[in-house]
């Protein structure tokens, strides 16, 4: 293992330092800590305002299509009963057959 001569290294600092530096340290940390707490707080405004928008938004979604308003799924007896799947198709709504293409869609068929 090698030993390090520490006889040999000088004392001096190895930087120098403003003259000043020391004199207004307590001035600009409190000020940099401010302008940080500023800014978090307009943060946290900015995420309370969101998350008041979209509490506002689900509300309003709930009052203005309530559950249960949704589509209807066609009950299996009578599908069963139509004699072909041409008037299965004639038999659904407008919304029902969006429905059944965005499906047919995602699952490519």
């Amino acid at each position: 293992m090698k030993e390090f001569d520490l006889e040999g290294l000088s004392r001096e600092m190895p930087y120098r330092m403003p003259e000043h530096f020391l004199d207004d340290m307590t001035e600009r940390v409190v000020s940099q800590i401010a302008g940080q707490q500023r800014k978090q707080h307009k943060e946290r405004r900015i995420v309370a305002l969101f998350a008041s928008a979209a509490s506002v938004a689900a509300v309003a979604l709930l009052f203005l299509h309530p559950f249960g308003g949704g589509f209807d799924i066609p009950d299996y007896e009578s599908i069963s009963q139509c004699a072909s799947i041409d008037e299965v198709f004639q038999n659904m709504t407008a919304d029902e057959l969006d429905v059944y293409s965005l499906m047919s869609n995602y699952y490519g068929n």
